[in-house]
């Protein structure tokens, strides 16, 4: 686990705000530090996460980079509107996505996706691929065969069809709520990775815990040649 910074390091520390926004009538929260004529870094999250999977990540890269992590609808602090009222796809969650961005006045970054994130920054870089200054991926899926069976079918067949039971695993986790699983939608991803491998890649889903100081160094002496 990543040791808490002492007080005097916090203080120079960059700050990082949190922040709400109305993207297509839905309020989309984001985490963002840095100076903004700095290269942006986009984090996008994975599953049952939101932007607070990268509260130590983001600022120790703020003092390089723009970096901005919002929760996906659905997730987090965002707004969580039932899927009668949202079409919880990721081509609905890339496009308020790109709002957020479009927002913000952000038209060149990096992305960093892991896990759920991936297929969103994918559909980002398919769909605004001048935008796209580098990826970075943990985890990120790209294919249905990417999804463990045993786990997600419980999950697809809740999402196809909202009730109160949920089989499989997938039904298990004290604290999970029935609603944290409806964004998973059918569209699917396999691991893979744009990155060289190095001995810290197994650490698998939850790396940031662990392995944060390593990771951070690897981001940006990936992005210092990616953006040169």
């Amino acid at each position: 686990m990543p040791r808490p910074p002492c007080p005097r390091c916090q203080d120079l520390a960059p700050a990082v705000h949190h922040r709400t926004v109305i993207v297509n009538g839905l309020e989309v929260f984001y985490r963002e530090a840095g100076a903004s004529p700095s290269p942006t870094l986009v984090l996008l999250h994975g599953f049952p996460a939101s932007s607070h999977m990268f509260r130590h990540l983001i600022p120790a890269l703020a003092d390089r980079y723009h970096v901005i992590a919002p929760d996906h609808i659905g997730f987090g602090r965002s707004a969580m509107p039932s899927p009668e009222d949202f079409p919880y796809t990721f081509e609905a969650l890339t496009e308020d996505t790109a709002g957020l961005l479009q927002h913000l006045g952000i038209d060149r970054y990096a992305l960093y996706v892991q896990d759920y994130g991936a297929p969103i920054g994918w559909r980002l870089a398919l769909q605004y691929p001048d935008r796209i200054t580098a990826i970075i991926t943990q985890n990120g899926n790209a294919y249905e065969e990417g999804f463990v069976k045993p786990f997600w079918d419980g999950v697809f067949a809740y999402a196809t069809a909202p009730g109160p039971r949920l089989p499989g695993p997938a039904a298990g986790g004290p604290g999970r709520r029935r609603r944290d699983l409806r964004p998973r939608r059918r569209h699917g991803i396999q691991p893979g990775s744009a990155q060289r491998r190095d001995p810290s890649a197994g650490v698998g889903h939850f790396a940031l815990e662990s392995h944060l100081d390593t990771i951070a160094e690897h981001i940006r002496t990936f992005l210092t040649g990616a953006l040169a």
